[in-house]
């Protein structure tokens, strides 16, 4: 079975959508409850997922509204993000395919909290432009100091390995903060980021971190 296929019957069984064409790219027509139809393009690449990756799928005649990748938590680079966004596409995991489909307009479809993170940095009155370097991982630009790497890590409690995972899989950044606004930090946290020369905060906290 391709990767094509299993996210094909996933997409039917899992998330109930209908999978009513194929293009001659490969492309799946998935159909919503309400008749809306959009393309998929499905890619499964194991390390990251990079600008090379993604820009063939977009160099044909059909252009596809959402991109999936399978494994699902494979990182996107920037360049890859990019690339899928100025072409008014998407990207995600399964279940955001069936998110995609409820809004009627897949391409627009962005991750809500990643989002939220995003345009809260972009209002910042301190920060003057905010980019993908990996998929939760973003520079924020600031007017006045230097630009801030800020990860962003799914914790309720944020412990020291939820912090030394995030520099395995990002590498370097400034900041890490965890998306709930929920739960703590624990020391050990602290103590771990401080020995790369970085911050764990809270969303709170990083806002008053992107004024000083």
């Amino acid at each position: 079975m391709s990767v094509t296929d299993w996210v094909a019957e996933k997409l039917e069984q899992s998330e109930g959508l209908e999978i009513v064409e194929r293009t001659a790219e490969e492309f799946l027509i998935v159909r919503a409850a309400d008749d809306y139809t959009f393309p998929v393009a499905v890619i499964g690449v194991k390390s990251m997922i990079q600008l090379s990756d993604v820009a063939p799928i977009f160099a044909g005649p059909t252009q596809p509204e959402f991109v999936v990748n399978v494994p699902s938590k494979t990182v996107w680079s920037g360049g890859a993000i990019d690339h899928v966004h100025a072409a008014s596409a998407a990207f995600g995991t399964l279940r955001d395919v069936s998110r995609a489909a409820s809004t009627g307009d897949a391409g627009s479809y962005r991750d809500k909290n990643m989002g939220f993170f995003i345009k809260a940095m972009r209002q910042h009155t301190n920060v003057s432009g905010v980019s993908y370097v990996y998929d939760r991982v973003f520079k924020a630009n600031r007017k006045r100091g230097a630009s801030l790497t800020v990860a962003v890590i799914d914790a309720y409690n944020m412990s020291a390995e939820d912090v030394r995972n995030a520099r395995d899989q990002f590498g370097h950044f400034d900041v890490v903060v965890k998306s709930s606004s929920h739960g703590s930090i624990t020391h050990q946290a602290n103590a771990a980021a401080n020995s790369m020369n970085a911050e764990a905060l809270t969303f709170g906290e990083l806002m008053q971190r992107l004024a000083r």
